[in-house]
This record gives structure tokens, sequence and C-alpha cells, in this order.
């Protein structure tokens, strides 16, 4: 991440050099890492001490933790002090890579900071509003990545409503929606103005919760000139040339009840897909591996017919999606309609697109009663050369 300003650490270092200092006090270190603060004589053999000053830039660095596997390298006594864990080394051995972990009331200024419940890694049992406010690095700072590591809360009630346990993002310049459920693995861009005030990232907990809630979200800071930064308009964003994309709190298996949904209502927001060099189109299909459920994004599970369900004869497409559906803008399906617009209780063999950018658009409305014992998607995706 490029910084325009930068905030300096400090770490006392103490040297014995003898006869005259050359370019550099260490080997591995350059002149420009220090700063002497004390000279004094040692003895008859012409001996020196130094008492240097190491300055550490609070750079990303990569930690020994298997999960939480990015951290910022900070003086040891910094990390602690700040409520981090050191996990390696960074700065040639002299500084801690630092992980940055916060939870409820708390706030942070560090890049790739884990925001977690209390208590984690057990289940969380606290009610209300549990918020992180992330403050940013520096002024050149307009995008905030949200990787949900961990993140499983109440489901929804049986109109899609996350009305019980939810996340919410405020602060930000785009429209984030509210979720809720099961979404570990999932991530979130969100823009921000470089020059604005703090984002605001809350899990709200009901007493009415039946669930063992959890969540570690990794929060990244992205730079206004980063070539990690998600084009403008993406909730989500993907680099590969295949992999796949699913709605928030996809899964397979039915709502415990048998009756709700695990669709959430008003959702609205892009999945964008970096088209990358050499290719010209994406072609997108049911993912068949996680099950006959890979798209039902309207109408009755249980009230249709189970051979049905999942293939393009319980879909619809066009003008008759109103109420929940996908927009693949410039989509052709398989049969060489040219359809743009799919909903119902499956999808076509496959659709492809060669407009620009690669973007698939979600739109649920306020109320999925009669969307019984819908999953949502998820969409396998492949860039193409041959368009």
């Amino acid at each position: 991440m490029a910084a325009t300003t930068r905030r300096w650490a400090w770490a006392a270092v103490f040297l014995v050099l003898v006869g005259v200092v050359r370019a550099a006090p260490s080997d591995a270190l350059q002149q420009e890492d220090f700063e002497i603060v004390e000279e004094s004589a040692a003895g008859e053999r012409d001996e020196k001490f130094f008492v240097a000053i190491l300055k550490i830039s609070p750079d990303q660095c990569t930690t020994n933790d298997a999960t939480r596997n990015l951290g910022t390298c900070l003086p040891a006594s910094d990390c602690t002090s700040t409520g981090g864990v050191s996990s390696g080394s960074c700065a040639k051995g002299f500084g801690a890579c630092c992980i940055a972990q916060r939870t409820c009331s708390q706030s942070t200024s560090y890049n790739n900071t884990y925001f977690v419940n209390p208590g984690y890694t057990g289940s969380d049992t606290g009610t209300g509003a549990c918020m992180l406010t992330v403050n940013r690095v520096n002024n050149n700072i307009c995008q905030v990545r949200l990787d949900f590591l961990d993140l499983e809360l109440e489901q929804p009630d049986v109109d899609g409503n996350c009305n019980v346990d939810f996340l919410t993002v405020t602060g930000g310049t785009s429209t984030v929606p509210r979720i809720c459920g099961s979404n570990t693995g999932q991530h979130m861009y969100v823009d921000v103005d470089p020059n604005g005030g703090a984002l605001k990232v809350t899990v709200d907990r009901s007493t009415a919760s039946t669930v063992n809630r959890s969540w570690n979200i990794k929060v990244t800071q992205i730079a206004c000139n980063s070539q990690y930064r998600a084009p403008s308009g993406c909730l989500q964003y993907y680099t590969e040339t295949s992999g796949y994309v699913e709605s928030f709190n996809f899964d397979n298996a039915a709502p415990a009840d048998g009756i709700g949904t695990r669709q959430i209502a008003n959702q609205d927001y892009g999945i964008c897909v970096e088209m990358a060099d050499g290719y010209c189109g994406i072609i997108w299909e049911r993912n068949t591996t996680v099950g006959d459920n890979s798209f039902t994004v309207s109408g009755n599970v249980p009230g249709t017919d189970p051979t049905l369900i999942g293939t393009a004869a319980a879909g619809s497409t066009g003008a008759a999606c109103t109420t929940d559906y996908v927009i693949i803008p410039g989509g052709v399906d398989n049969n060489q309609n040219s359809e743009d617009r799919f909903c119902g209780l499956g999808f076509p063999d496959s659709v492809t697109s060669t407009m620009k950018p690669f973007v698939l658009y979600v739109h649920t409305d306020a109320d999925e009663a009669i969307d019984v014992a819908n999953r949502g998607f998820n969409l396998q995706y492949r860039q193409i050369t041959d368009c």
C-alpha cells in the first residue's frame, strides 16, 4: 500500500563497533535506518559504543499465523501496548509482525486489523451493538476491504429480513447491504472518502438469537492508486480467470424451519470480475458441485417438481423477473437467446457475455415470504478468449 504520510516507530539498538564507522552501522541495515544519538569511547582499544535509534516503518508484514497471515511491523512493545499479538519478526529482525486484533467498542489506525467477537475463538453470548471504528492510516485511502474469515450470525426471518443478528457498515461513500446468517468466506469492498470520517463496522446482536455467533473480519485499507482497488460500484471483486460467486448466506441445505428462506431481502449490489489480459468474454454456469439448489432465487421450492429444481425449465428470464433476480449485461444463453435478467428456481446451462466490464448485479425485494426455502445462488464463471 502506498503511503503519503510515514509514521515511524522507534526502537533502541546498542552497537559495539571497532575502529572507524563505515557507511552503515551494520551490514544488514542501511544508514538511513538509524539515528545515532550517543557515542562514547570504551577503553584503550579504540572501541566505541553507539546507542542508535532504529526507525521501524509500520509496513505490512507476513505473520506466522495460518489464518491471520498479514500484520503491521511495529516495535514489540508497541504491539503489546496497543492490544496486538506478536507473530513473527520484521525490519530485519528488530521489529515484531503485529496482529492488530480488536473487538467491541475499540478502534484501529492499522492496516490488516482483525475484528473479532468477544472471547474469540469461543462463541459470543453478548447483546447489543459491537462496533469497530476504522481510522484511515493516511489520506491516500479510497477503499476498505472486509474479508469474513469467520462470520456466523442468526439466520434471516421467514421474510428474509435480518432483524435478529446482523452486520452493517456505515461511514463509507458506497451503499453496503445489511447481512446476516452464515457468510464465512465472503468479502466486501467499501468506498471511502480519503478526507472523510471513520468507517464503522457493526455487528448487532439480539437476545432472541439461537445460534453460536462468532466473527473474525479482516479489515484491509486500500490506497487510492493501488492496483488492488476494486472498480467503483463493485461490492465484491474477483481477479481470477475462473471461480465462483454466491449470494450472502447461500447454502444448498434447506432453512432449519423448512419454510423460511436463506435468501436475504433488500439486496442491491454488483459482483465484478477483472478482465484478464487476452480474454474477451465470460461464461456463467450453475455450480452443480454444491447441489441442485445452486440457483433458487424466487418461487416455492417445496411446491416445485424436485427433478426440475436448478434447471432452465424451473427458471424464468427477462420481463418475468420482477422481484428477485440477477442481471448479466449482454447475456446470451446456450440456446442463443439474448437475455440479461434471470430468476426462478433454475438457471440456463450457460450464459455468455462479452460486455465490459464483467459484472453480475443482484437484486432482492423487501418481501421473501412467498419465496419458500430459497437458498439464493452459487454460480461458476470462467473467462474466455474465443469471442
